[in-house]
């Protein structure tokens, strides 16, 4: 069963001249371990993804909003982003405006609200390492046999 959907976008050659003419509201964010940019789109009715490895075999048909008809493969993935997070349904087509397009889907954020909150990614520097070694008290164990290690009797 091919699952129709109502899109988002206009034909590739629009894309591309709105694209340069608009000034979009573009993010950073991960599709598995890959950093992508990403538009949180609230005319659009799923998630587009430019390209993944992790097709489903199912595809899907979508109506742009210039009635062209185009055909997408569906795939599993693994996204964090401003908008939104966790494992998504996305449609896979190569010529998207963005790496990563988040419509109206459950649990997106709002558009003119994004969490940019990011992970810390810290590091220790050996200076720091060594700071630390310094800092730790040094930790010994008594043993019963104490008094015939120090010689008294």
């Amino acid at each position: 069963m091919i699952m129709i959907l109502r899109y988002f976008g206009l034909s590739d050659s629009h894309q591309k001249c709105m694209a340069r003419e608009l000034n979009l509201p573009i993010a950073k964010g991960l599709v598995g371990y890959q950093t992508v940019d990403v538009l949180r789109d609230t005319g659009c009715e799923g998630v587009v993804v430019r390209r993944d490895n992790q097709l489903t075999g199912k595809c899907c048909l979508i109506v742009r909003i210039d009635n062209t008809v185009l055909l997408a493969e569906k795939a599993k993935i693994q996204v964090k982003t401003p908008y939104l997070s966790g494992e998504e349904e996305a449609l896979c087509i190569p010529e998207a405006i963005c790496d990563l397009v988040v419509g109206n889907v459950a649990g997106a954020g709002n558009p003119n609200d994004p969490d940019l909150t990011d992970m810390v990614g810290a590091v220790t520097t050996r200076a720091q390492a060594r700071q630390e070694v310094r800092d730790k008290p040094f930790q010994y164990q008594i043993h019963r046999n104490t008094q015939d290690w120090i010689g008294e009797s």
